[in-house]
C-alpha cells in the first residue's frame, strides 16, 4: 500500500511534529529527515516510532530501508507526498519519527567534567552548531535553560548533524543547576562583554568546569551571572561581539586543552 493523501493521520501528525514544539512535547517525539541523519538515529539506538519512505528512496536507498524494516514497518509514500512533508528543498525521501532520547544528564550525578551552558539562546542554527561542536571537541554535556529554542526542532536536528543523538543534554532552570555544580566543586564562568571580567587567555579551566553562553541579544541574565560568581570574556578587536556559536566553540576548545 502506497500513501498519497495529505489527510492521512500519520502524515498529519508528522507535519504537526515538524511545526509545533507543543506537539513534540505532547508526543515526546521528534522528526528526523534524510539518509545520513536517519542512519545516525538508528545506529544511536533511538526508538523509532514511525518511518516514511518515498517510492524513489525505496529503490535508491534500499540498504537503509532494510535497516528500517528491522526496527519498524516503514510506510511507502508517493514522491509528491515526500516533497509535501519535507522540511528541505531537495528531499531524499527518508523520514522517521523517533522518541526523544531519555535524559542522559542527571544534575545530581554530575560529579565531574566540562560542560557548556546556554542561557536563553533563540537561534536554532546556533544551538545546532553548538551541539555539534560540543560533541566534536569532547565536551561532557550541554545544559540549556527552558527559554532556549527547542533542541528537537527540525533546524536544530539538521544543524547538530547526529550529535544530538549522542551528546548528554539537560534542560533545566539554570540558577539551581549552577548552584549545585558549584557545590560539587565546579568552576562556572559566565561569558560576558566586559573587559573587567577575566580574560580567557589568563583563565584557568580546571577538570570540572562550565561556561555559560547568553542570549544573542541580551547576553547572560544577571541572576545567572550572580549565581556563577565568575565572569570571563574573549578579547575582540573591531566587531561589537562574537556569534554565540563561535564563542561557544572557542570556550569548548579552551576547556579541552586547558
Amino acid at each position: 500500500m502506497i500513501i498519497s493523501s495529505r489527510k492521512n493521520t500519520a502524515v498529519m501528525l508528522y507535519r504537526e511534529l515538524d511545526r509545533e514544539r507543543k506537539a513534540r512535547e505532547r508526543e515526546n517525539a521528534f522528526n528526523i529527515e534524510g539518509v545520513r541523519l536517519c542512519e545516525e538515529a538508528i545506529n544511536a539506538g533511538l526508538k523509532i516510532i514511525n518511518a516514511f519512505v518515498s517510492q524513489t528512496a525505496e529503490i535508491k536507498h534500499s540498504r537503509l530501508c532494510e535497516k528500517l524494516r528491522e526496527v519498524c514497518g516503514p510506510v511507502i509514500i508517493t514522491d509528491e507526498l515526500a516533497e509535501y512533508i519535507s522540511d528541505t528543498r531537495s528531499p531524499q525521501g527518508i523520514f522517521i519519527t523517533a522518541e526523544k532520547p531519555a535524559g542522559k544528564t542527571d544534575i545530581s550525578k554530575i560529579s565531574g567534567g566540562r560542560y557548556m551552558i546556554l542561557d536563553g539562546l533563540q537561534d536554532s542554527g546556533n544551538i545546532g552548531t553548538i551541539i555539534r561542536t560540543c560533541d566534536a571537541l569532547g565536551t561532557d554535556g550541554l545544559i540549556l535553560s527552558p527559554e532556549c529554542a527547542d533542541v528537537y526542532s527540525p533546524k536544530v536536528v539538521r544543524g547538530a548533524m547526529g550529535s544530538l543523538f549522542r551528546l548528554p543534554l539537560l534542560i533545566a532552570e539554570l540558577p539551581p543547576v549552577i548552584a549545585e555544580m558549584k557545590k560539587n566543586g565546579f568552576t562556572v564562568y559566565a561569558a560576558v562583554l566586559d573587559k573587567n571580567a577575566e580574560n580567557i587567555e589568563n583563565a584557568v579551566f580546571p577538570d570540572n568546569c562550565a561556561v555559560v553562553i547568553g542570549n544573542e541579544g541580551n547576553g547572560v541574565s544577571e541572576e545567572v551571572i550572580q549565581t556563577a560568581g565568575s565572569s570571563i570574556y574573549i578579547p575582540i578587536e573591531n566587531a561589537e561581539s562574537l556569534n554565540a556559536a563561535v564563542a561557544a566553540a572557542i570556550f569548548c576548545y579552551k576547556m579541552r586543552n586547558a
